[in-house]
């Protein structure tokens, strides 16, 4: 099968190398002249229409992974046209695209989130997220939004990743992780990996997920932890548990801090706009990909190695398929 992924980022870059690795032709569209391993490069901008046409000729389906900086204005001005563009093209074609999707259009119904939990955004950037979602509902095209939780997993960043950057990062370094939040709430984490399964899932089954033509999904993610649960994990998946290394320090970063940081730093103002989705727990609850298809996440166990391979520079068994 042909497909086409719009962008190359940690989702995109993931989801490219499963496709191909399942044996997929696959066609990626970015910005920059660097070709992902195995895949046919398409250098442009995810809202060039006439690019898009050409870059849509075959596909079965197209995965829309682009995105731009942590603002919400950049998200009004970026967003919402090259999603038109894509919809648009793939209308024509005939062809599905899949989404993936933050909580952050549901507002404070992340604490518990369920598939048909209403959008209800209380910040500027989930009022992005849900103006998103309420398009792709409205378009003509056959639409796919698979919702995870915050990313973890080989091809996250910490300028992409929240828990890579704030929690994991410092306890490899062997500092004291500064936290959002609470550090003692539990939350969701989704494997990056299980994601972009999803997403293909959702792109082989549209007809089944979206017989009206959108679908949104809750992607397979971990089981809840807290904070500095994860970190005391993450510190024995490096060590070892028998090991006599301290449990990690972990303190909450003062919302005041954001508040001032904010004044300077427009990505610490959306933070600090995004403060109430880190007061309380926020868990992902298990959906259709899960209960129907079996679709279930890895284990933090698994993950955690993985990770700390890659700190201590040793190769870890790869996650097995689920």
């Amino acid at each position: 099968m042909q497909h086409l992924v719009t962008g190359a980022g940690q989702i995109g870059t993931q989801l490219a190398a499963d496709l191909v690795g399942g044996g997929h032709q696959v066609s990626v569209l970015r910005r920059s002249a660097v070709p992902l391993p195995g895949t046919t490069l398409i250098q442009g901008d995810a809202g060039d229409r006439g690019l898009l046409r050409e870059a849509m000729a075959g596909a079965e389906a197209v995965f829309h992974c682009t995105h731009t900086r942590y603002s919400a204005k950049a998200w009004e001005r970026d967003l919402p046209q090259r999603e038109r563009a894509v919809m648009d093209v793939a209308a024509e074609y005939g062809v599905p695209v899949v989404f993936p999707e933050s909580v952050y259009a549901f507002g404070m119904g992340a604490q518990r989130l369920a598939e048909d939990s209403p959008l209800d955004p209380v910040a500027p950037l989930g009022r992005v997220r849900a103006a998103l979602l309420r398009n792709r509902a409205a378009h003509p095209a056959q639409t796919l939004s698979v919702v995870a939780a915050d990313l973890l997993g080989p091809t996250a960043a910490p300028a992409t990743s929240v828990f890579l950057a704030m929690v994991l990062t410092p306890v490899a370094r062997g500092r004291r992780a500064w936290v959002l939040g609470d550090p003692d709430a539990p939350r969701s984490a989704t494997y990056i990996p299980d994601l972009t399964r999803a997403m293909a899932t959702a792109a082989d089954r549209a007809d089944e997920f979206a017989p009206d033509g959108d679908a949104v999904l809750l992607a397979p993610s971990l089981p809840p932890l807290t904070q500095r649960e994860m970190a005391r994990r993450a510190s024995e998946a490096l060590h070892g548990a028998d090991g006599v290394r301290p449990a990690p320090a972990v303190s909450r970063i003062p919302a005041a801090a954001f508040s001032a940081a904010g004044l300077v730093s427009p990505m610490a103002r959306e933070l600090h706009n995004q403060q109430y989705l880190w007061r309380a727990p926020a868990v992902m609850g298990e959906g259709r990909l899960v209960r129907d298809f079996d679709l279930r996440p890895s284990s933090w166990d698994d993950v955690l190695a993985e990770w700390a391979a890659g700190v201590n520079g040793t190769s870890a068994t790869p996650l097995p398929a689920q």
